[in-house]
C-alpha cells in the first residue's frame, strides 16, 4: 500500500527518542500518517519501549572498526530500502542517519536529516540529504568551513533538546523512585562514546579522573548512564566496588535524571546540552573537535569544558537548590520542526 503523505522517522540512537517524541505526537495531533524504524544501538530499543512508541527495528550498530562501519552502512541502507520500498513515504527524516540518507536517496524519496554537530560527515549529507535542518544559532561561516552546502540548510529557532524540554515537568519523587537519597549530592557520570567516529583516549582518562575525584567524597553519589556495555570497560577496576558508584541498570526519564542531579559530567554532546539548559552545573569531557552550540553555552557560563585533570580536581562538589518547577524558554519548537516537515514533504523530489 501506498501512502501518499506518510512520514519516515528512522532514528538510529538513543538521543533521537525525545527529540523524536514530541514531533510524532505533533503528527498525532494533524492525523498525518507516519512510520518509525529504529537501529538496536545504545538504548534505543529501550527508550522507545519505555515511551511506548510503535516501531520497526532494523540493523545494528557496525562497532569500531572503520571497515565494518562501511560495511555495516551498506547492510543496514539495504534493509531499510528492502523495508521500505513498497510503503513509498512521501519524506524521509532523522537526526543524521546515514543510513536512511541512501535508502532514500536509492528509493527517490526527498529527505531531511537533522544535525547539531558540524564536525561530522558533511559530504555524506551534501551528497545524499535533499535538506538539512540545523539550529539558527550556528553561524554560516562555521558551517562553511566544515564543509556544508548552505543551499541544502535550512534553520530552526533553537537547540534541537528545547524541542521536548518545553514538556518537561519536574517530578519530586524522581530521586525516591531511584533510592538515591535526597540528601546525598548526585553526580551523573555519562562515560565518552567508545565507538564514535570522534572518540580519543584522552576523554576515557577524563572519565576515571571524574569518578575517582567524586566517588573520594562520601557525600556523593555517584551514577554512571552509559550507552553500551563497552564503555563499563573502562572504569579502574579499583573503583568498581566502591559504595558510592552506580551503574544505572535500567531507563529512565532522563531529563528527571539530569533535573535532580547536583552535577552532571559528560562525554556526549546531547547530555551536556540538556543539563546546560535545565541549569544544573555542566561540565564536558567531550574532547573530539568542540560543537560550536557547546562553545555557546560556554559563553554563557552553562557549560564548562574539562580537557586536563586539574580542571577535574577544581570542580566544587556541592549541592544545588533543585526547585520543583521548571519554566521552559523556547516553547512551540516541536509544532515549528513539524510545520518545516510537512511543507517539505509537499515538494517535489529535488533534482
Amino acid at each position: 500500500m501506498v501512502y501518499e503523505s506518510m512520514i519516515w522517522f528512522d532514528l538510529d540512537n538513543s538521543p533521537h527518542v525525545p527529540l523524536f517524541r514530541p514531533i510524532l505526537h505533533e503528527m498525532e495531533r494533524r492525523n498525518i500518517e507516519y512510520l518509525v524504524t529504529a537501529r538496536d544501538f545504545a538504548q534505543t530499543k529501550e527508550l522507545l519501549e519505555f515511551w511506548q512508541i510503535q516501531h520497526s527495528l532494523i540493523g545494528t550498530h557496525g562497532g569500531k572498526n572503520k571497515v565494518a562501519k562501511v560495511a555495516n552502512l551498506l547492510k543496514r541502507s539495504f534493509q531499510l530500502w528492502k523495508f521500505i520500498r513498497t510503503l513509498r513515504p512521501s519524506l524521509a527524516v532523522s537526526q543524521t542517519s546515514r543510513t536512511q540518507l541512501i535508502a532514500a536517496t536509492r528509493l527517490r524519496i526527498p529527505s531531511v536529516l537533522m544535525t547539531d554537530y558540524e564536525y561530522t560527515e558533511s559530504r555524506i549529507f551534501n551528497a545524499f540529504a535533499s535538506y538539512i535542518l540545523i539550529p539558527v544559532h550556528i553561524p554560516d561561516r562555521r558551517l562553511l568551513d566544515a564543509g556544508f552546502n548552505l543551499k541544502k540548510v535550512i534553520r530552526y529557532t533553537g537547540f534541537k533538546e528545547e524541542v521536548y524540554l518545553a514538556d518537561f515537568v519536574p517530578d519530586s519523587e524522581f530521586r525516591h523512585q531511584l533510592r538515591v537519597d535526597r540528601d546525598a549530592i548526585l553526580v551523573t557520570i555519562r562515560p565518552p562514546s567508545t565507538v564514535g567516529n570522534y572518540h580519543d583516549k584522552l576523554s576515557e582518562k577524563l572519565f576515571q579522573e571524574s569518578l575517582e575525584y567524586f566517588s573520594d567524597d562520601e557525600r556523593t553519589y555517584c551514577l554512571i548512564v552509559n550507552r553500551t556495555k563497552a564503555e563499563l570497560n573502562i572504569i579502574p577496576e579499583f573503583l568498581r566496588n566502591r559504595r558510592n558508584i552506580s551503574i544505572l541498570s535500567k531507563p529512565v526519564d532522563g531529563l528527571q535524571l539530569i533535573w535532580h542531579s547536583d552535577i552532571v559530567v559528560s562525554g556526549g554532546g546531547t547530555m551536556n546540552r540538556e543539563s546546560a539548559l535545565l541549569g544544573v552545573p555542566t561540565f564536558s569531557i567531550f574532547t573530539g573537535k568542540r560543537p560550536f552550540l557547546d562553545e555557546y553555552l560556554e559563553q554563557r557560563g552553562k557549560l564548562a569544558f574539562v580537557d586536563c585533570v586539574d580542571k577535574i580536581r577544581g570542580i566544587p562538589i556541592t549541592k544545588r537548590k533543585i526547585d520543583d518547577k521548571y519554566i521552559p524558554t523556547n516553547r512551540g519548537l516541536a509544532e515549528q520542526i513539524a510545520d518545516l516537515i510537512l511543507d517539505l514533504s509537499s515538494r517535489p523530489y529535488p533534482r
